[in-house]
């Protein structure tokens, strides 16, 4: 299942707009316009959610496009000089990431989704065609991809009061690090 942020907060808006606001009594106008300053914030989350990261790279790339200039003419006392030395350093710790080639959130799931579509289409051919112990092992990996699936999912949504014994499961955080350390 694919965390889909924006289907999430079009619900919420819907639910807001055709429940919670008509079930308000018009002489509740702060309410009523607490409820709809809601709705906006949500509109501009739908529309946002997935720019935030480019819009921090953004930011990053004009920062250090800023300070890179400034430290260029940075001469003089030695209050300038500690700063401009400040300042090489933080470009630097800035520069492996400016020179990262870092997809899009649209292109990371498109690339996601051709991947599965191409497990399916070979799982497809291996119960065709494939040999007993072809189609063994691949059952045994969807399996155990499945499980680390599944944990991934419900620690996605662990927060959303839903599952019977959430300290049961690890965090979302700690379960893509785990992910990220065994890759």
């Amino acid at each position: 299942m694919v965390p889909d942020f924006a289907l999430r907060i079009h619900a919420m808006i819907r639910s807001l707009r055709d429940v919670v606001l008509p079930a308000l009594p018009k002489n509740e106008m702060l309410a009523i316009d607490q409820a709809n300053i809601l709705v906006g914030y949500l509109g501009i989350m739908a529309e946002q959610h997935d720019r935030v990261f480019e819009y921090l790279l953004v930011e990053l790339s004009e920062y250090a496009e800023l300070l890179g200039a400034l430290v260029e003419d940075a001469h003089g006392a030695p209050s300038i000089e500690d700063a401009a030395a400040k300042a090489r350093a933080a470009l630097d710790m800035a520069a492996p990431v400016l020179q990262m080639s870092i997809p899009r959130q649209g292109e990371l799931s498109a690339l996601i989704r051709s991947l599965k579509e191409s497990v399916d289409e070979l799982l497809l051919a291996a119960r065709q065609d494939g040999t007993p112990a072809y189609r063994q092992a691949s059952r045994k990996r969807v399996m155990q991809q499945a499980e680390r699936q599944i944990l991934r999912e419900r620690a996605w949504f662990r927060a959303s009061g839903f599952e019977l014994e959430p300290s049961q499961l690890p965090s979302i955080k700690d379960v893509l690090l785990l992910n990220r350390n065994n890759s």
